[in-house]
C-alpha cells in the first residue's frame, strides 16, 4: 500500500502538474508580471546568469533585462556589478535545470542568454520537480506514524487545499516550493540520523539545513525542532541533552556543510558590497518586533493565513489535541508555530506584498501536516472522519476557486471583506 502511494506521486502527479503548469503559464506572456522568473522571482534567479554567463558584470547582461523582469535585481552602473538583495539558496537548487536549458537552447532555436523562453520554461519544471518530490518526501516522513492512505490524504490535502498548489503550478520561481521541498526532506532525514550518526546521515541533515537557511535566514528556528525532535517530558528533555553532549562533533560536520553552501554567497557579497558578509535588505527590517501585527498575520482579508488557507485550523486543532494526549513532538510543534508567526508578524510587510495567502507560511506546512495527519489518525468516530472529509473537500475547492481568479495582488484593504468575498464568488 505504501509503495502504491508513491507510486501515485511520480507516475499520476508529476505529469498532471507538469500539464496544469503549462496550462496556467500559457495564459499569460512569459515575461509580465504572471512569469516565474519575475520581481522576487528574478532576484533569486539572477544569480545563474551571473554565475554561468555573463559574470558579475553588469554591462554584459542583455540591456533593460532588470526592468524588463520587473525589478527583482538592478544594474549598478557605478560598480557594474548585479545588485540583488536576495540570497543564492533558490539559485543553487535551480541549476541543474539552467544548464540544460543553456545546453538545449541553441538545439531548439532560443538564445542561450539566460533569458529566452527556454529557461522560463527550466524553471517552471524546477518548480514542479521540487513540489512534487516535497510532496513525496512528506508522504514517506508522515507514514512513519500514520496509516498510508491517511499520510497520502494529508500530504494531497495540504497540497491542493493550501497556496502550495498556487505556488508550485504558477510561480515557481519564488522561493516557497524549494523551502516546502527542503523541510520535507529535513523532517525525512530526522528520524533516520537519530537512528544512526553515520558521516551520511550527518552530512545529509547539515547540508538540507544549510540551503534552509541560505533561501531563508529566519528558518533557522527549524534547527530547534532538529534539536528536540521527539521531547515530550523532563526525562526525554534529559537524554536529549545528554545526547548532544556526547555527540558535538556532528556540530562539525553541520559547520562544514554550511560553509561550504555559503562560499558562492560570501564571494557574491565580497565582489559586490566588498564585505563577506552583508545585510542586502538595506531598509527593510522587522519593525513591528515590539508590537507584532498577530491577528492581522492570521485573519486579515490582505492575505490572512487562516482566511486564505483556513485547512491549516485543523492543524491547528490537532497541535492541540497532541498536547493534551502528551503526543510526542505537540508542544515542539505549537511552540515553533508560534515562533514562526512572531517572526513572520514582526517583519515590516508582515502581509508579504503580492501573494495569494501569507506565503511565508507554506516552508512549514511539512510540520503542520504532523497535527493535520494526528486528527485523521485519531478519529475514531465515523462521523468526526466524516467531517474532516467534508472540510478538506470546501477547502479544496475554496482554493481552487482563489488560485484561477487571482490576479497577483490583492487589491483590498487589511480588512475589506467584500474585496476577498469576490476571491470565492
Amino acid at each position: 500500500m505504501k509503495s502504491f502511494f508513491g507510486k501515485v506521486f511520480i507516475f499520476l502527479l508529476l505529469p498532471i502538474t507538469i500539464f496544469l503548469t503549462f496550462n496556467i503559464q500559457n495564459r499569460h506572456k512569459y515575461n509580465d508580471y504572471h512569469s516565474v522568473i519575475f520581481a522576487d522571482a528574478a532576484g533569486y534567479y539572477v544569480y545563474l546568469p551571473m554565475w554561468y554567463i555573463y559574470g558579475n558584470n553588469a554591462k554584459a547582461f542583455p540591456n533593460g533585462e532588470d526592468t524588463i523582469t520587473g525589478n527583482g535585481f538592478h544594474f549598478d552602473k557605478v560598480s557594474n556589478k548585479i545588485d540583488t538583495k536576495y540570497l543564492c539558496g533558490v539559485a543553487l537548487m535551480q541549476t541543474p535545470f539552467f544548464l540544460t536549458a543553456n545546453y538545449l537552447a541553441p538545439s531548439f532555436g532560443f538564445k542561450a542568454d539566460g533569458f529566452s523562453k527556454i529557461y522560463y520554461w527550466a524553471i517552471m519544471m524546477a518548480g514542479v520537480f521540487y513540489a512534487c518530490f516535497g510532496l513525496l518526501l512528506l508522504y514517506h516522513f508522515l507514514s512513519r506514524f500514520y496509516r498510508p492512505i491517511e499520510s497520502f490524504i494529508t500530504t494531497l490535502a495540504f497540497f491542493l487545499g493550501t497556496n502550495l498548489y498556487f505556488y508550485s503550478i504558477s510561480r515557481q520561481g519564488m522561493s516557497h516550493v524549494y523551502t516546502f521541498f527542503l523541510f520535507s526532506l529535513f523532517l525525512y532525514l530526522i528520524p533516520f540520523f537519530y537512528e544512526k550518526q553515520t558521516v551520511k546521515n550527518c552530512i545529509g541533515i547539515a547540508f538540507t539545513f544549510a540551503l534552509i537557511v541560505f533561501i531563508r535566514p529566519t528558518n533557522f528556528i527549524l534547527l530547534f525542532f532538529f534539536l528536540l525532535y521527539d521531547v515530550n517530558s523532563l526525562k526525554k528533555l534529559r537524554e536529549k541533552i545528554f545526547f548532544w553532549s556526547t555527540h558535538f562533533q556532528i556540530f562539525f560536520w553541520m559547520l562544514l556543510a554550511a560553509i561550504l553552501v555559503a562560499i558562492p554567497q560570501f564571494i557574491y557579497w565580497k565582489e559586490t558590497f566588498h564585505r563577506f558578509i552583508t545585510y542586502s535588505y538595506s531598509n527593510e527590517s522587522f519593525i513591528y518586533w515590539k508590537n507584532p501585527q498577530i491577528l492581522k498575520l492570521w485573519f486579515s482579508t490582505n492575505n490572512g493565513l487562516f482566511l486564505f488557507a483556513p485547512l491549516l485550523l485543523i492543524s491547528i486543532f490537532g497541535i492541540f489535541w497532541m498536547i493534551k494526549k502528551s503526543a510526542l513532538n505537540g508542544w515542539l510543534i505549537g511552540i515553533l508555530f508560534l515562533f514562526a508567526t512572531y517572526i513572520f508578524a514582526s517583519w515590516w510587510c508582515w502581509w508579504f506584498g503580492c501573494s495569494l495567502g501569507s506565503r511565508s507560511f507554506i516552508d512549514f506546512y511539512p510540520i503542520l501536516a504532523i497535527p493535520f495527519g494526528y486528527c485523521l489518525h485519531h478519529s475514531e468516530k465515523k462521523i468526526s472522519k466524516a467531517l474532516i472529509f467534508i472540510l478538506i473537500i470546501l477547502c479544496i475547492i475554496l482554493n481552487m476557486k482563489m488560485t484561477y481568479y487571482y490576479d497577483g495582488c490583492f487589491n483590498g484593504g487589511i480588512w475589506d471583506f467584500n474585496a476577498y468575498l469576490k476571491l470565492i464568488h
